[in-house]
Formats: C-alpha cells, structure tokens, sequence
C-alpha cells in the first residue's frame, strides 16, 4: 500500500514538474481555452465525435468477447462499461485502473468469464487499437508524404519512423493470418529446450488468438475508423489556432504517435506528458505552441471522460 502510495507520487511529481516546466517557458498558455469558448460548435462536434467512439470500441471488444461468451451482451451495457473505465482512468494515473473496472462490471453480464481471459481481452483490444494506429498513421504517411513533405520538410524523419511501424504491424498481421502454425511450431521448439510451463501458457493463448482471427482482423477495422475519429477530434478543436502551418493530412501522419503516448501510466489522461510531447510534435510542422493545442484537446476529452461518473453513480454495481 505504502509503495503504490510513493509510486504514484512521483508520477504526479513527474507530471506537474512538465507542467510547471512548460508554462515557465511559456509554451503552455491557457489563453486559447478561453478562445475555444467562441467556437461551440467545435466543442460540441467533439463531444459527439467523442460518444461515437465510445460506441465503436464497446463494439470492437464486444466481438473479442464473443469467442467465449455464452450470451449476448448488450452493445449499451459495454459502452457504459467503457464510459465507467474511462472515468477512472481519467481520475487515475495510467489506464490500467480503467481495465480492472470493466473486468469487474462486465461479469455482470457474463459470470463465467475468468478474470485471466477479461484481462486478455482487454489487452487484445489495446493491441489492436494500436495496430489500427499504426495503420492509419503509416498508410496516411505513405499516400500523402509528397504533399506532407511539401507543407513540412521537418518531418520527413517522422515519416520514416512511420513507414517502419507500419511495416512491421503489417508483416505481423500477415503472419498471424497466414502462417500462424510457424509461430507455433517454433514456440514448441522452445518449449523444450526451457521454461516448459510458460511456454505451454503461451502455446495456449497463441491457440486462443488464432481461433478468434476473425474476430481481431475485424477489431483492427473498426480501431483503423476509432484513430481516425480521434485526429478528427483533435483536428476539430485546433485548426483555427494553427495559423494555416498544418492541414488535416499533416494531423494525420502525426497526432495518432502522440495519442500513443497518453496511454503511459504516469498520470491521468496523459497530463503534463501529453503537453511536452505534443509541443514537440507540433514543432515538426513549426507551431511554437503545440502544449497549448493539446491542453484543449486534453479539457474537453477530460470532461467527456469524466461524465463516466454518472452511469457509474446510476449502477447497482459495487
């Protein structure tokens, strides 16, 4: 108790300390936020762009789940799961606090799932969500990287980092599409020269994931649409603020890397971490003021996390 106590503590040093640092520098200015106030219309078509999200990745772990459930859960009853998880996340550092909740609330729905395999699915569900990242940030990089390069020469180094991760997350896919039995075969072969009992967990969980191909390919498509949705969210808060340096392609090739980054268990929603790497993010395009960007981006999702509160109040759940 008293060690996650001192953890998080300098997690929250780490946090502020960003936080402190950037506005001392003068990189983070809440003067845009009072800006925003004049744009509701922005607001509002993040918030909603926001809910459908929520919508989407209920959907996208209600078709991992599938493979071992025994009923039908409602996609409604998963988005509120979700909505619940995000509260805690947000007040929490880190997300894992949010993945333990929806493993508690959603054996409601489903008492015969074990904790091991919620706690599978979940991660199979963050794994794909990054693949769908990937995807999206790396495909954008490749068909637009004339006109990206054109608007942003800083970026090319960017854009290399992109088409390797795209890459590999392709060549991954394909593999476990195609030639999942070679995987398999050479975690055999390990399987007998050491640690035997691990590996035979493994084997089981590379069986488990193979069985349910069909279902991950389509989590990926639906993650692809869930990262598009999210640059369109940032997108929408900060165009009018970037003085016409970056357009919504650029946004694209670049904005999904530093959503990657809010998933860091240092503090909630990525506060303060966010900030420093999105202001150097956003130098690539030469904005100056990429920490006040993202500090709008960061209220309004943060607001729309926190109203995970009012199904969590609403439920009979302890």
């Amino acid at each position: 108790m008293l060690k996650t106590f001192f953890i998080n503590l300098v997690k929250f040093a780490i946090a502020a300390g960003l936080v402190i640092w950037l506005l001392q520098s003068g990189k983070l200015d809440f003067k845009l936020l009072a800006k925003l106030a004049n744009q509701p219309f922005s607001v509002l078509f993040a918030i909603i762009l926001s809910l459908l999200n929520f919508v989407l990745i209920s959907y996208r772990w209600k078709s991992i789940l599938k493979a071992r459930s025994l009923v039908n859960i409602p996609i409604i009853g998963l988005l509120k799961i979700n909505w619940i998880g995000q509260f805690f996340s947000s007040v929490l550092p880190g997300s894992v606090t949010g993945d333990l909740v929806k493993i508690i609330y959603v054996q409601k729905f489903e008492s015969h799932f074990s904790k091991k395999f919620l706690f599978a699915s979940i991660l199979i569900d963050r794994a794909m969500g990054l693949a769908g990242l990937i995807l999206l940030v790396g495909l954008g990089s490749l068909i637009f990287s004339q006109h990206i390069l054109q608007n942003a020469p800083g970026m090319e180094p960017l854009l290399k980092f992109n088409y390797v991760l795209v890459l590999i997350v392709t060549l991954s896919v394909t593999i476990f599409i195609y030639w999942h039995y070679f995987i398999r075969a050479l975690l055999t072969k390990i399987q007998k020269l050491f640690l035997p009992t691990l590996m035979a967990q493994i084997i089981n969980l590379w069986d488990d994931l193979v069985m349910i191909r069909a279902q991950i390919i389509k989590a990926i498509s639906v993650s692809i649409l869930v990262q598009f949705i999210g640059v369109l969210i940032f997108w929408s808060l900060i165009y009018t603020f970037v003085d016409g340096k970056m357009d919504f392609i650029q946004a694209i090739a670049f904005l999904p890397l530093g959503l990657m980054a809010l998933a860091l268990p240092v503090a909630p929603s990525g506060l303060g971490v966010g900030h420093a790497i999105f202001q150097k993010l956003f130098e690539f395009s030469g904005i100056q003021n990429g920490a006040s960007l993202f500090n709008i981006y960061f209220i309004v999702t943060l607001s729309v996390n926190l109203l995970g509160v009012i199904p969590y109040l609403l439920s009979k759940r302890k």
